[in-house]
């Protein structure tokens, strides 16, 4: 669906509603939205963090990763102890 269709129905939706608080949700949802998309999560992550994330990648960029599956089981015998 191209940008100028998307509009219209969006238009067409906000037109249907009759719910005031509706609208008040569908317009706090957009503005949070709108904050959350000039953040960058990375701004506020501490430096011990942010260095542990760059480890992360780095690791994850040489394949040094495990399957979801195994994961789990390692978050399960974690959990259990």
């Amino acid at each position: 669906m191209d940008k100028k269709k998307l509009k219209e129905k969006l238009h067409q939706y906000i037109d249907s509603l009759e719910d005031e608080t509706e609208l008040y949700m569908l317009h706090e949802a957009t503005v949070e939205y709108k904050k959350a998309e000039r953040k960058d999560i990375a701004d506020e992550l501490t430096p011990e963090q942010l260095k542990r994330l760059e480890e992360s990648i780095k690791q994850a960029d040489e394949g040094k990763t495990i399957p979801h599956s195994e994961a789990m089981k390692q978050i399960a015998a974690w959990r259990s102890k």
